[in-house]
């Protein structure tokens, strides 16, 4: 019995050696959030492509409260390349960067050249929140929410991948021009559907949405918190309710990354309505498409909760 086992192990390690070889030759590639990923995932051709993909953070992790495992860490040393929008946003990222070998491609996407930067909303343009701001930078992170801007991280993401991988140059160009052909096309769909919608104010409860309703020209309202971290005490509840009177709210938009019950809260006694709006995409699942659909979803939700609706 044991020769035969000593001779089965002996026939199974080069089969096993093989598969670990092949899995190693594929580089890897790491992207933070599920917008990047969705990115780079279509133009890198998918999970069947010569590159091996890894989204770092799960659905449903805030990458405003996000900590680093020691599993995502082994992760990101063996990355050839980790994408991600800028330190002001995954800011949990900056020891670990440095760590990296220094043949590692650490791709800040929103330094991508076309990409239009705006600055954080100032405390006035928002509901009171007790002097606490999350961006303290004066820069608003949420660049992919730009269509725009997702086109300018698209060719970023095709460079790098081709520099990864020279021998599939021509695929990851052909499949970049055909996403920035889908988002085109989604982009001028959204401006027509939006049109009629963009004068009636609206409510946010973290201020993730600038990059897109500055795109589309909607009229944003205010910001339940500017600080994702603390949720507001009972004297905020307060301001907001009077700036919903004030400014003639129509919708509040939760996240599914935060607790609705303070939502719901601000929309009782009033004829506010309730949306969702998801800027990581959470539900929508990941393949070539994910990005134009995350647009569109969030489209879809702004027609929903700001559309006049009749008796």
């Amino acid at each position: 019995m044991l020769r035969i086992l000593t001779v089965f192990l002996l026939l199974c390690v080069p089969v096993l050696q093989s598969c670990q070889q092949e899995t190693a030759s594929k580089p890897l590639v790491v992207s933070t959030i599920k917008p990047v990923q969705a990115l780079v995932y279509a133009v890198a051709g998918g999970d069947q492509g010569a590159i091996a993909l890894h989204q770092l953070l799960p659905d449903g992790a805030s990458p405003h409260h996000y900590a680093l495992k020691p599993s995502d860490r082994r992760l990101l040393e063996q990355a050839s390349a980790v994408f991600y929008v800028g330190e002001g946003l995954e800011n949990f990222l900056s020891k670990s960067l440095s760590n990296l070998a220094p043949d590692t491609q650490r791709v800040a996407l929103a330094q991508a050249q076309g990409i239009q930067h705006l600055h954080a909303r100032r405390q006035a343009e928002t509901a009171h929140d007790d002097g606490h701001e999350t961006h303290k930078d004066g820069e608003d992170w949420h660049v992919w929410l730009n269509p725009v801007n997702a086109i300018a991280m698209t060719h970023q993401i095709a460079q790098v991948l081709s520099e990864i991988d020279p021998p599939n140059r021509e695929l990851y160009q052909r499949n970049a021009a055909l996403l920035v052909q889908q988002i085109n096309a989604t982009d001028e769909r959204i401006k027509a559907q939006l049109a009629a919608v963009k004068t009636r104010p609206y409510l946010a409860f973290h201020d993730a949405w600038q990059h897109f309703d500055t795109h589309y020209e909607l009229k944003f309202a205010g910001a339940v918190t500017l600080d994702v971290s603390r949720l507001p005490g009972a004297r905020h509840v307060q301001d907001i309710r009077s700036l919903i009177t004030e400014r003639q709210a129509v919708c509040l938009f939760q996240e599914p990354q935060f607790p609705p019950a303070l939502v719901k809260t601000l929309a009782e006694g009033t004829d506010l309505r309730i949306g969702e709006l998801d800027p990581l995409g959470m539900k929508i699942p990941l393949n070539a498409d994910t990005y134009p659909a995350l647009l569109q979803s969030a489209a879809d939700s702004f027609t929903q909760c700001l559309s006049v609706t009749t008796p």
